[in-house]
């Protein structure tokens, strides 16, 4: 059983999409920040359940401290502002869950009852290609995004001014970009808004002609890009402290950067002899993240906690 914790059923169509392939003897709370949000006071009535909780905090937020509900929301004000929200609060700190599952999870913050959720990835896998075919791939790097942190427009006009690079931030201009731009360093950089979202085999198809894959915050530290980027290349991704069920190791299945070092790191990565290893174990991980695998996974996390 699933409820929404507002009292009109809101709730967000991914974080749902997952809450329903999860197996619980419970029911299911899924919460991310509800435009909106006027709390479910249904919810009196519930005494065991699981909190799912994908909400996440602003993209200029440095996470040194894991937000959780009953525990610290009053820090977090910025975030869940109004009454409604202290009422949401207030009820988990009276009646907390038999199992806290969070995406914007701290390593330090893991414990039995609190474990981190992360996006699995819907798409079909890809197979792995071989060195040779890796190694000939004609974009050196992929960055395909939307406009849900500042990070990703600054780095998309850093591309431009900063890559040495020659640059496409067109998907329709692609083929004539790579049959006519005679560059040995071609940078792919697309913004694509959610009103004009594009299929994601579609995307993907792009990403496994790029030796490197961007996935760069957005609204929160985890996004789905990181589900997606390392599908079939390999993804360069952001320092973080974050838990993961299946964790990103920098230059084992990943390569990582700060967000002062994004170039000199994506540099040094395409001259990196082990490049080719590093995106065979970010793809093995990657498919770790596949639904098929992901919630068998999950599912048995929750059924030896509970």
């Amino acid at each position: 059983m699933i409820i929404s914790p507002d009292i009109n059923g809101n709730m967000d169509g991914s974080v749902l999409r997952i809450a329903q392939h999860i197996n619980s003897p419970y029911p299911i709370v899924p919460i991310t920040r509800i435009e909106g949000f006027q709390f479910n006071e249904k919810l009196y009535s519930l005494k065991d359940y699981i909190l799912l909780d994908y909400s996440e905090l602003f993209w200029f937020c440095e996470n040194t401290e894991t937000h959780l509900f009953g525990v610290n929301t009053e820090k977090f004000n910025d975030m869940f502002r109004g009454e409604e929200w202290v009422k949401f609060d207030n009820w988990v700190k009276d009646n907390p869950p038999k199992l806290y599952l969070k995406r914007e999870l701290l390593k330090q913050d893991v414990s039995d009852t609190i474990i981190s959720m992360d996006y699995p990835a819907w798409h079909n896998p890809y197979p792995i290609e071989d060195r040779e075919q890796f190694n000939q791939r004609p974009i050196s790097c992929f960055f395909y995004w939307g406009r849900s942190s500042e990070y990703r427009v600054r780095f998309h006009a850093d591309v431009w001014t900063k890559s040495n690079a020659a640059v496409c931030d067109n998907l329709f201009y692609l083929q004539l970009f790579l049959q006519e731009e005679s560059h040995p360093k071609k940078f792919v950089t697309v913004n694509v808004p959610h009103y004009a979202r594009q299929p994601i085999e579609n995307i993907l198809k792009v990403n496994g002609l790029s030796k490197l894959s961007v996935s760069m915050r957005g609204s929160g530290r985890k996004c789905f890009r990181h589900a997606e980027s390392p599908t079939n290349s390999v993804m360069i991704t952001e320092e973080n402290n974050l838990a993961w069920q299946f964790d990103w190791v920098d230059g084992v299945n990943c390569i990582k950067f700060n967000k002062w070092n994004i170039f000199h790191v994506i540099e040094a990565a395409l001259s990196n002899p082990n490049l080719y290893d590093i995106y065979v174990e970010g793809v093995n991980t990657a498919n770790k993240y596949h639904h098929t695998q992901y919630f068998p996974h999950i599912n048995k996390i929750i059924k030896d906690k509970l």
